[in-house]
């Protein structure tokens, strides 16, 4: 396929809080750059193949535990559609099997699950954080609980892959799980957690959460004219990270599980790789249109002529991969953490979603065009070393598909 965008793209920057590059300044107002008339002409080369549709990167947050920050534990405590659902998950847990063991992996500061799992009658629970902050925080914090028996909850600083438990477990709960399921390096701690601190790993009831999934989307990203070259090779292929609300990102087919991990069952290791067909969907380009176009007249008093050239390039755009994640806490699966909505929609989370932009510059796209998908992961035995990622890509025309 061989379209072209020939039409410059104005640079929508509503409700936007992408991560650029390090060196890249903060974004601009949108008032500053829709009022300064500043447009990104949008590249001419026709897409040559599919090489030119891909990305890769390790992931990063698979470390980031080494360090202390207060807004993201904040951001995790105060999520509505988070918080509830686990503590809804682990006291029905708890309840129903008096005298649990429990071993809670990733603490944090405020030890919540933990003392949720003491509160409903845990017998023992051992709270292990990798970060020597936290780990004193949860200390502090756990003795500050009048309605927690002394000994009950014991704090473990060290990596759960480090450290050895008095005794096993029955029940482990372990919320390290990243906007890409995977890149916290989960699947490497439960493993070990398997072999080393559980009683029974075959039992789907002694985890929380029992299932977690990555889910992915192709989507237009209004704001991608602006990391054309050079600020594109600067990204080194991280992917964008964004606010779920962010309205600049959008997705143009209907979203679909890129990884499902259920620890009841055999974990996967080493390289696993996953292919996946997306079909332009005209409805969605319909819906963004009208969503781009509100923006444009609305809230930055674009006129009428000029929004519809540029809301219809933007929304007739392919720009890479949306990625986030999805907990099933329960075997039953009637507890569900979303951190967008069950069609991608657009919600507050603290798990930002992931943005893998896939070319330098927007492909074009037109309902019923489909892209097909591989993504491949590799996943590392040590909890430090970062899980890769990537995808390949091949975008074919629905009007070639029909001619045929």
């Amino acid at each position: 396929m061989a379209r072209r965008l020939a039409a410059p793209l104005l640079l929508l920057a509503f409700h936007c809080t992408a991560w650029l590059s390090p060196d890249t300044p903060g974004p601009a107002s949108r008032r500053k750059v829709l009022g300064g008339g500043v447009v990104a002409t949008v590249a001419t080369a026709p897409l040559a193949g599919a090489e030119e549709l891909k990305s890769s990167w390790p992931a990063k947050d698979g470390v980031q535990f080494l360090r202390f920050y207060e807004d993201q534990y904040d951001a995790e405590r105060d999520d509505t559609r988070r918080t509830p659902q686990f503590i809804q998950a682990i006291q029905e847990r708890v309840k129903s099997r008096p005298g649990l063991t429990v071993l809670d992996i990733g603490t944090g500061p405020f030890a919540l699950f933990a003392l949720v799992a003491a509160r409903a009658g845990a017998k023992k629970v051992y709270a292990v954080e990798g970060n020597p902050e936290a780990a004193e925080r949860a200390r502090n914090t756990i003795a500050e609980q009048e309605d927690v028996p002394e000994g009950v909850i014991e704090v473990i600083e060290g990596f759960s892959t480090a450290v050895t438990l008095p005794e096993k477990v029955d029940l482990v709960c372990a919320e390290v799980v990243g906007a890409f399921a995977t890149q916290e390096n989960i699947v490497a701690t439960m493993q070990d957690a398997q072999k080393r601190h559980m009683k029974d790993a075959n039992n789907p009831q002694n985890y929380i959460p029992s299932v977690i999934q990555t889910w992915t989307a192709p989507v237009s990203y209004a704001l991608h004219p602006v990391l054309a070259p050079p600020k594109f090779e600067k990204l080194q292929g991280q992917p964008l990270t964004l606010n779920p609300r962010d309205r600049t990102l959008e997705l143009i087919s209907d979203p679909q599980v890129l990884e499902e991990i259920n620890f009841a069952k055999p974990l996967p290791e080493g390289k696993q790789s996953k292919s996946l067909s997306f079909k332009i969907s005209r409805d969605r380009l319909r819906s963004n249109y009208d969503a781009y176009y509100e923006a444009l007249t609305t809230k930055e008093e674009v006129k009428s002529e000029d929004a519809k050239p540029l809301a219809i390039q933007t929304t007739k755009s392919f720009s890479g991969m949306a990625i986030w994640p999805r907990l099933i806490l329960d075997p039953e699966a009637k507890i569900l953490v979303e951190s967008r909505g069950p069609n991608g929609e657009h919600q507050k989370s603290h798990w930002p979603t992931l943005l893998s932009l896939m070319s330098p510059f927007p492909v074009p796209v037109e309902p019923e065009d489909t892209l097909s998908i591989t993504e491949t992961s590799e996943l590392s035995k040590d909890i430090l070393v970062p899980v890769k990622y990537s995808f390949q890509g091949t975008l074919n025309s629905g009007s070639d598909a029909s001619a045929e």
